[in-house]
C-alpha cells in the first residue's frame, strides 16, 4: 500500500528540482551600418560634408544607440560630432579651406558602447579659389518687372564665370546668369523684394564666392519711359496739322500726350497740352486748331502714370 507524500516534502522536492539559474548575459553589442552617401562640396571658402546616418545595425535590426560621427580628413580624426538621429540627414562645415589642396574624407559612426561602423567610402574634393564680392548691386521696378544690375567683383573678377541671383523670400529658385544683370518678372506691384547676388565659378555645382550685400526693391514703377522717337513735321490738311511718330517699345505703355508751343525757347517753352490729347493710344494725332509756325512735341505715358521727357520738337509750316 502506497503512502501519500507529505505536502511539505513535496514542496521541498519541487524547489530542489527547479535547477540553478544561470549567470546574467552581457547585452549584445551591435555594429552600426556604414555611411554610404557621403557628399563633399565647396561653398565660398568652406568645405561642406553631408550624409545620411545609418538607420540599421549590420545585422539588420534598428539602430537605437548611435552616439557620434567620427570625421576623418586624410586618415586623421578631424572632429567628432553627435549623431542627429538614425536615418537622418546631417552636415558639417569646415571653414577656410586652403585653395589648391585635395583633402579626402571618411566617416565612422559610433554607438554609446563605443562600437564603430566601418569607414565610409573616401570622398575627396579639389579646393579652388573663388571670386570676390559683386559690387554696387541695385534694382529698379519698370515695365512690371524688377531689373537688377551689379558690377563685377574687385577681387579675382576673372573667376566670376556665372552669377547666382537669389530672392530671399524663397518663392522662386535661384538663377544663374552670365551677364551683370537679371530680370525678375514674378513680382507683385507694391510689395518689397530683397535680393542677393553671388559671383561663382561655373563648375557643377557652381562654386560661389562671398555673397553680396542684400538690396531691397519696392515693386513700384517710378521710371519714366523713353521719349518717343521719329516725330515728323506735321502734314497740313483741311482737317488740321497731322502728326506722326514711331511706336514706343515699352511693354507698359499706356498712351501719348501731344504738346504745342508758339515759342519753345521762352521760359518753360510755353508748352500747352492739347485738350483732347491725354488718351492718345495710336502714333498719329490731328491738331484741328493748327496755326502756322507752331511747334509740336510728344511724350509717352506708362500704366503707372510716369511721363517721359518731351520728344525733339518739330515746327509746322
Amino acid at each position: 500500500m502506497k503512502h501519500p507524500v507529505p505536502a511539505a516534502l513535496l514542496i521541498i522536492l519541487l524547489i530542489c528540482g527547479c535547477g540553478k539559474v544561470g549567470d546574467p548575459r552581457p547585452p549584445k553589442v551591435r555594429t552600426p551600418a556604414a555611411v554610404t552617401d557621403l557628399r563633399v562640396s565647396q561653398n565660398q571658402t568652406d568645405i561642406v560634408l553631408a550624409w545620411t546616418n545609418p538607420q540599421k545595425y549590420v545585422d539588420g535590426s534598428n539602430a537605437t544607440d548611435l552616439m557620434d560621427v567620427v570625421i576623418r580628413q586624410d586618415g586623421k580624426v578631424l572632429e567628432k560630432v553627435p549623431v542627429s538621429g538614425p536615418g537622418k540627414q546631417q552636415a558639417y562645415t569646415i571653414p577656410n579651406a586652403a585653395a589648391g589642396t585635395t583633402p579626402l574624407f571618411t566617416l565612422e559612426v559610433e554607438t554609446q558602447r563605443g562600437k564603430a561602423s566601418a569607414a565610409s567610402k573616401g570622398t575627396g574634393i579639389a579646393v579652388v579659389e573663388v571670386p570676390g564680392v559683386v559690387l554696387n548691386l541695385r534694382g529698379i521696378m519698370d515695365q512690371h518687372r524688377i531689373r537688377l544690375d551689379w558690377d563685377p567683383p574687385a577681387q579675382k573678377p576673372e573667376l566670376a564665370e556665372v552669377y547666382i541671383v537669389r530672392r530671399e523670400d524663397g518663392a522662386s529658385d535661384p538663377i544663374a546668369v552670365t551677364e551683370t544683370h537679371s530680370v525678375d518678372t514674378t513680382v507683385e506691384a507694391g510689395k518689397s523684394y530683397t535680393y542677393i547676388v553671388t559671383a561663382a565659378r561655373s563648375s557643377v555645382p557652381p562654386v560661389s564666392g562671398p555673397a553680396s550685400t542684400p538690396v531691397t526693391v519696392i515693386a513700384t514703377d517710378t521710371k519714366r519711359p523713353a521719349a518717343p522717337a521719329g516725330l515728323q513735321p506735321p502734314v497740313i490738311s483741311d482737317s488740321g496739322a497731322i502728326l506722326r511718330w514711331d511706336q514706343s517699345t515699352e511693354e507698359d505703355l499706356a498712351s501719348y500726350k501731344v504738346y504745342r508751343s508758339e515759342n519753345p525757347a521762352v521760359g518753360d517753352g510755353g508748352w500747352v497740352l492739347l485738350s483732347n490729347a491725354s488718351l492718345i493710344t495710336t502714333t498719329t494725332f490731328t491738331d484741328g486748331s493748327y496755326r502756322p509756325g507752331s511747334y509740336y512735341s510728344v511724350t509717352a505715358v506708362d500704366d503707372s502714370g510716369n511721363e517721359s521727357a518731351k520728344s525733339t520738337p518739330v515746327r509746322a509750316p
